[in-house]
């Protein structure tokens, strides 16, 4: 886990865009039950500390099961750059928005709360233009800004012991265990739904309208996310893309016909 996080932190270092992940924080078993202890109902309950510790999480999750971080910075400065400037007129522009390749060759992209968004060097490859880059990112950090990963944790029952353990600082072994147990619960929930399940349709569509905005109003071509999902559709690879998205076909009828460049 060490390793991970140190080449994690390496890789994602960008000249231009001097972005990193910080992973400062993440392998402290008692820091990571305080922050748990404190989650409340709801998605607004979740504060800046704890969605820092589940986005670190979900993050290594995503870079360990996709082959770890492309190490090329020409490409890493590039989903930077785009990357910030879509983001920054995001309604969080706040976050420390952080941006990384995956080394896989699969079609698909990911984004962790607190500011994380990655995409697969298959589909970076299928983007050419920072017109369709700037879709793509947006789309996930439509993800982020409306929380949609967090309102899954904030929905599940799982989370309701953390809070009768809130206000207790214990060095109970037990005690920290607990918390971590539904801690992990928490994440397994949100990994589970980026590689399996996936979010429900209504959830993509608004972050594929959200990327198109996002994008157009950054100064990007509208149309980019669209285009890309066509060259897809179009392609009708038998390797299944966007693979816990719904259907193409499906995003494209939501999606205006603008130029995308």
């Amino acid at each position: 886990m060490r390793t991970l996080l140190l080449f994690a932190s390496v890789l994602l270092l960008a000249p231009a865009a001097r972005a990193q992940f910080d992973f400062g924080n993440l392998g402290s078993a008692m820091d990571k039950a305080k922050s748990i202890g404190k989650m409340a109902k709801g998605a607004a309950g979740i504060g800046p500390e704890e969605e820092k510790v589940i986005g670190e999480s979900v993050a290594l999750e995503i870079i360990g099961k996709y082959g770890g971080l492309v190490r090329d910075a020409a490409t890493l400065q590039r989903v930077n750059l785009v990357g910030r400037a879509v983001a920054r007129y995001s309604s969080r522009p706040e976050l420390n928005w952080r941006f990384g390749v995956l080394d896989s060759d699969t079609v698909n992209a990911f984004s962790a709360p607190d500011g994380y968004v990655f995409i697969t060097r298959g589909l970076y490859e299928l983007a050419p233009g920072d017109d369709l880059l700037a879709g793509i990112l947006g789309h996930e950090i439509t993800h982020i800004t409306d929380r949609h990963a967090l309102k899954i944790v904030a929905r599940g029952e799982f989370l309701t012991g953390a809070t009768s353990l809130a206000a207790q600082t214990s060095s109970d072994v037990r005690q920290v265990d607990a918390q971590l147990q539904q801690f992990d619960l928490g994440v397994g929930k949100i990994t589970q739904t980026l590689f399996e399940t996936g979010f429900d349709p209504q959830t993509e569509y608004a972050a594929d309208q959200g990327g198109r905005a996002l994008a157009a109003v950054t100064g990007y071509a509208p149309g980019g996310l669209r285009a890309v999902l066509t060259g897809l559709e179009q392609r009708g690879e038998a390797q299944p893309v966007f693979s816990t998205h719904p259907p193409l076909k499906d995003r494209l009828h939501h999606l205006p016909d603008e130029p995308a460049h």
